[in-house]
């Protein structure tokens, strides 16, 4: 999803699905009910970045966390790579562990930035964010509470201290996470599910990225 490879209506179809893909785990906040989930938190985002009393705090934060530019080229640059794996011209007998291997080197490193820098501008205490959660910018506090959901962060945790698992059970695949202290299962998860938590969060992250951070103009000014 990453980039230019996907219009706008494109995106917003991916997180539309992904979104639907979710639903029974209880996800339905406004962004997850838009039916352009896309556009609607960029349009929040762009509204955001105009405000001149959030842009002060936010070149600050920027100032004070130069990692989080470099965290986010690195994360796009795993994505990339990963998106470039072609498991379906392998032999048949090989494609089932590389198939895994291409989804694992998508959820890790998105699942890592959510547990790290991501994280911490969306939902941490310095959040240049934190003022503005509410109901005037619905669709961004909506991705906050979705960082902040318990079973995200159970499945985000698993990957992070890499305590996770891939089961196949018939011709269905499932990821368990589990508590590294403990080494008891927390959650187990559809492979679909799992890959829709991946592309809603990469989604935000690339659109906090392409706002906030890079500060790309709008493309529908061009």
């Amino acid at each position: 999803m990453a980039g230019t490879r996907h219009s706008s209506a494109e995106k917003d179809g991916i997180l539309r699905h992904a979104f639907e893909q979710l639903k029974a785990r209880g996800v339905g906040s406004p962004w997850a009910a838009s039916q352009n989930p896309w556009t609607e938190i960029e349009v929040e985002c762009r509204v955001l970045i105009d405000n001149l009393d959030f842009t002060q705090v936010l070149d600050s934060y920027l100032r004070a966390h130069t990692g989080l530019r470099r965290s986010v080229t690195m994360l796009f640059t795993f994505i990339a790579m990963a998106a470039n794996a072609r498991w379906q011209d392998l032999p048949e007998e090989s494609r089932g562990i590389a198939a895994r291997g291409w989804f694992l080197g998508r959820w890790v490193p998105t699942f890592l930035i959510i547990d790290g820098p991501i994280g911490r501008f969306v939902c941490g205490e310095e959040s240049p964010l934190k003022p503005w959660f509410g109901q005037h910018y619905p669709m961004l506090t909506s991705a906050r509470d979705f960082l902040n959901d318990r079973l995200f962060r159970v499945v985000r945790n698993g990957f992070a201290h890499w305590a996770f698992d891939w089961e196949v059970v018939g011709s269905e695949s499932y990821i368990v996470a589990y508590d590294w202290e403990r080494d008891l299962p927390t959650a187990k998860m559809h492979q679909a599910e799992c890959d829709a938590y991946h592309i809603v969060a990469f989604a935000l992250v690339e659109v906090l990225e392409s706002v906030f951070i890079s500060r790309r103009s709008d493309p529908t000014e061009a």
